[in-house]
């Protein structure tokens, strides 16, 4: 992976982090899945993970106000003023669960909710752009929104971020007994490229699924990194998927966090 010194475009999903009940623990369940080096925050009790030297994600308890929620993987988008922003997103339908904030002398953040109410973070970079995109075993390699409210998603997004929207048709997604149906999907382009995607859930899924943004990390072995989760704790989800892409999984860790692993095509 190149190294980047340049705040991501907006939109871009530049970090993602882990908001746990036991954040100690996480951080052993996925460096041990990863092979993450995780180094602890004393100052605001955070775990910086790496690949490499590579700045990958964090994992940390929950922020005040949102310990009632589950434990989650949330997604930050780059944003060049995460006050506007935060504003935008409540003129479109969302919602603020973290105003605006300050984080030392890394940047700006908030966390929102989109009208679906899946939820989702804002980064404004100073020292810290964010995690490297690459794919590379432990990377972030791709994030989407999923949700019952698939146009309701497309019209937030756009507004929000000025993304351009490009509908891919239906993808295979995960159904009921791990069979497969179509459901509508869309690639959220910034600054040229997609860089996001938000999809529906198939027409199935209980309608108490709440929304939310899932990650994807790559992984050199698939069927080793599914076998490693449920060994430490963790859930298959569904049954691993082929699809152009490369070989995808859904799983949950052991506090039920949902995430995605691919084993990229070559």
């Amino acid at each position: 992976m190149a190294d980047r010194t340049a705040p991501w475009p907006a939109g871009t999903p530049n970090w993602v982090d882990l908001a746990a009940t036991d954040a100690r623990a996480a951080t052993e369940f996925y460096a041990g899945l990863f092979g993450w080096r995780c180094e602890h925050q004393v100052s605001r009790d955070y775990w910086i993970c790496r690949v490499d030297g590579e700045d990958v994600g964090g994992i940390g308890g929950k922020h005040p106000g949102t310990e009632a929620l589950p434990s989650r993987w949330t997604t930050y988008l780059a944003t060049e003023h995460v006050d506007r922003t935060a504003a935008a997103i409540t003129e479109a339908g969302g919602r603020l669960l973290l105003d605006p904030t300050d984080v030392s002398l890394h940047g700006r953040m908030a966390i929102a909710t989109d009208p679906n109410d899946a939820i989702f973070g804002l980064w404004q970079a100073t020292d810290h752009i964010g995690t490297g995109r690459g794919s590379e075993p432990g990377m972030l390699v791709w994030s989407e929104a999923l949700s019952h409210g698939y146009d309701e998603a497309k019209a937030f997004y756009t507004k929000v971020f000025g993304y351009r929207l490009e509908e891919i048709g239906t993808t295979k997604d995960f159904g009921p007994g791990d069979q497969y149906v179509d459901a509508r999907y869309a690639a959220l382009y910034a600054a040229g490229r997609p860089v996001a995607g938000t999809g529906e859930f198939h027409p199935d899924t209980p309608a108490e699924t709440p929304a939310h943004w899932l990650p994807y990390f790559a992984t050199a072995d698939l069927d080793d990194t599914v076998a490693r989760a449920r060994r430490t704790g963790g859930r298959l989800a569904n049954a691993p998927l082929d699809t152009d892409f490369g070989r995808v999984a859904v799983l949950t860790d052991p506090e039920s966090a949902v995430f995605a692993v691919i084993q990229l095509a070559v």
